[in-house]
């Protein structure tokens, strides 16, 4: 039986889980406990490793719920690793969305951010169908995983819409194959919020970013704690088809 929830995700998910989106969804779903591995500008790389190693960590049988996170965001092992708080996530870094200055590698600035994330921006201009299909597979091979242990698991987009014109591609057609992927990774939970008329969050402060700084309003985050129209479709898309 499961024991706990788990979300991940960037910063929407991390603004869902701050104001207790995440314990709601538990209590709903009559799960114990809950917890969030979400953080600001993750990257969908990110999202899936970190809730792999979780659940390998884990003696716990437990429901992961991830919010994936744009497709053109990427990361780099650039960040030094100096303590207990920091080495479950490692030494990566989005350098085009995470601010961590104060923790790159003595190679590593702002600078090389910058020439990194220009070069980044050229190599995807032709590639986002070869890129959608590579984060395909890895999260059917999430999926298995997760379940082949003995976890649950839940996948849906946060915002990104820049692949949709795609998913009719034989190439992207296991997506529409798995039920622990909403609506054939379709499904747009922010854009979905907002036609439900929740709340918009302040803009966040986008001053360190790389990259163009205006937000699409369609894509701007919800206010945390407004998250009972979001939680109301995920319980009934969970127990409508039996995920958990």
């Amino acid at each position: 039986m499961i024991q706990q929830l788990v979300v991940n995700g960037c910063s929407y998910m991390e603004g869902y889980a701050r104001g207790n989106g995440h314990v709601d969804l538990a209590r709903q779903l009559n799960i114990p406990r809950a917890e969030s591995l979400a953080i600001g500008g993750s990257a969908n790389s990110r999202i899936i490793r970190t809730t792999l190693k979780h659940s390998y960590l884990t003696e716990t049988p437990t429901f992961y719920v991830m919010g994936l996170t744009f497709i053109s965001r990427w990361e780099l092992p650039i960040l030094t690793v100096d303590n207990e708080n920091t080495s479950f996530e490692g030494r990566w870094c989005n350098p085009q969305n995470q601010e961590f200055a104060g923790r790159y590698e003595h190679f590593w600035n702002r600078a090389e951010s910058e020439r990194y994330v220009d070069f980044k921006l050229k190599t995807e201009v032709y590639s986002l169908l070869d890129r959608t299909e590579d984060l395909m597979y890895n999260v059917l091979s999430a999926v298995h995983s997760l379940q082949s242990r003995g976890h649950r698991v839940l996948v849906y987009q946060q915002a990104d819409d820049s692949y949709q014109n795609l998913l009719s591609n034989p190439r992207l057609k296991f997506f529409a194959e798995n039920p622990a992927i909403i609506d054939g990774f379709r499904w747009c939970a922010v854009g979905y919020q907002h036609e439900q008329g929740v709340e918009k969050a302040p803009m966040l402060g986008l001053a360190n970013f790389i990259g163009p700084k205006d937000v699409p309003d369609h894509m701007r985050h919800p206010q945390s704690g407004q998250h009972a129209v979001l939680n109301r479709y995920l319980v009934n898309y969970i127990n409508d088809r039996n995920i958990i």
